[in-house]
This record gives structure tokens, C-alpha cells and sequence, in this order.
């Protein structure tokens, strides 16, 4: 995997270690993750991440390839900090031990599927100012981790360590905390998507899908447009 190129970090945690998780069966959760990393290595080279101690190796499709890295993880000793608190937490353990980075990397959560995944990417691809590229939603004060696009520059220097604030029991959630990061950080480093994301998922909480289909991807995208030239930093609009 060149350095220079632009890989998809996938997160996974097959066998989830948190109450509440809508979806439990590992070998449902398996075939998700399997079906996304198939789909995502058609496009860039994938980092594969996966912190519930499963053993990967039974499947040959998640083994070291040239478009693909597999780094796994012991389960983590605070699964009642939540599901953000683990995820970057994990993150954050790959970063550690990582000799060499790759200088920028595309986030996904790994059941998500990302339809227009060519077309967010050809956008980062392009991307030369910003370090940072992830919606936030203003009203709610929420940050969408579950995809973003940053440098690791940036992550060490900004995001690293957040985690340890997160405690779902307490509503301190990964989004929130992100959230509250951001914004103490100076315009031109951080901004919105200009593509809208087109998800065919389900919600890891509560187990529903994603709205999606053309119209209703297509009306976004003209909101998206048009809050990009009043606002870039965050989304004026609720969904």
C-alpha cells in the first residue's frame, strides 16, 4: 500500500461488547462487514480494523493483501464508556503502532455501505486545504463520525485521545464530544462534505435503515450546495 494513496479505514467490531447494539449475531454482523470491505476495495485500498478479538483468520477474505490491512484488537476494557469510546479508542491503538501512517485516510464505519463512496473519494482526492472534511449538524451540536475524511497530521494533533471523554451513560457521546472539539478550532481546517453521502445501512443502535433512494438523495444535495456557500464548517439543515 503506496503511502501516497488515499486508503479507507473501516471499523468493526464483529462480536459487539456494549448493551443496546440493535444488531448482536456475529455471523449477521460478519457477512456485513465481509459485504462492505468487498464492495470498498473495488475503489481504494482498505485498512481493516476490528476490536472484538474474532478470529479473522478463519476467512481468507480478510487477509493481508496489497489492497488490503487487517489490525486487530483485544476487546476493550471500558465497554461501558459506549460504542464511540471503543471505535476511536481503537483508532487511536492503530495509530501507536502504525511505523507508517498513511498521510490522509477516509473513516467509514464498516457495516455502512457507501453507494457514491467513488464520488466522496474522487472529492478528498482532490482536497488541498482542508485537513478535516465531516458533516456536523448545528442545531443538534452532533459531529457524524461514522464517515470523515482527515490527515493523520491532523488527527494526532486534534483528535487523538478524545475518546477518553465519551461515556454514553452519561450522554457524553463521541459525536458530541467531537462535536465540542471542533469548534474550538480556527476556519479553514475543518469543513463540510460538498457530496452528500448516499448510506444503504442500518442505524448499529436501533437497527433502522437509513433514508435513502434518488429523489431524496437529490433534493439533499441541492441543500447541501446551497449551505456550502452560507456556511462551510457545519449543515444549517436537520437531515
Amino acid at each position: 500500500m503506496s503511502p501516497d494513496e488515499l486508503p479507507i479505514v473501516l471499523t468493526a467490531t464483529i462480536i459487539p461488547n456494549v448493551t443496546g447494539a440493535a444488531s448482536t449475531d456475529p455471523a449477521i454482523r460478519l457477512g456485513e462487514y465481509r459485504h462492505v470491505l468487498q464492495f470498498c476495495q473495488q475503489f481504494a485500498p482498505v485498512i481493516f480494523l476490528e476490536n472484538s478479538g474474532y478470529p479473522l483468520e478463519r476467512h481468507p477474505e480478510f487477509a493481508d493483501s496489497i489492497r488490503l490491512r487487517v489490525h486487530r484488537f483485544a476487546p476493550s476494557t471500558s465497554p461501558e464508556r459506549g460504542k464511540g469510546f471503543q471505535e476511536f479508542e481503537m483508532i487511536d491503538a492503530w495509530l501507536a503502532r502504525e511505523p507508517h501512517p498513511p498521510a490522509r485516510w477516509l473513516k467509514l464505519t464498516g457495516r455502512y455501505q457507501l453507494l457514491n463512496l467513488d464520488a466522496l473519494l474522487a472529492e478528498c482526492r482532490r482536497e488541498k486545504k482542508y485537513a478535516l472534511l465531516i458533516d456536523q449538524l448545528a442545531k443538534q451540536r452532533f459531529a457524524r463520525t461514522h464517515l470523515f475524511y482527515v490527515t493523520t497530521a491532523f488527527y494526532q494533533e486534534r483528535m487523538k485521545n478524545l475518546y477518553q471523554q465519551c461515556n454514553d451513560d452519561r450522554g457524553e457521546f463521541i459525536e458530541h464530544v467531537l462535536f465540542r472539539a471542533l469548534g474550538k478550532i480556527s476556519p479553514g481546517q475543518v469543513r463540510i462534505f460538498k457530496t452528500q453521502p448516499d448510506f444503504l445501512a442500518r442505524l448499529g443502535s436501533t437497527g433502522n435503515v437509513l433514508p435513502s433512494g434518488s429523489l431524496q438523495w437529490f433534493a439533499k444535495q441541492c441543500l447541501r450546495r446551497v449551505n456550502h456557500l452560507v456556511d462551510e464548517r457545519r449543515l444549517l439543515y436537520v437531515r
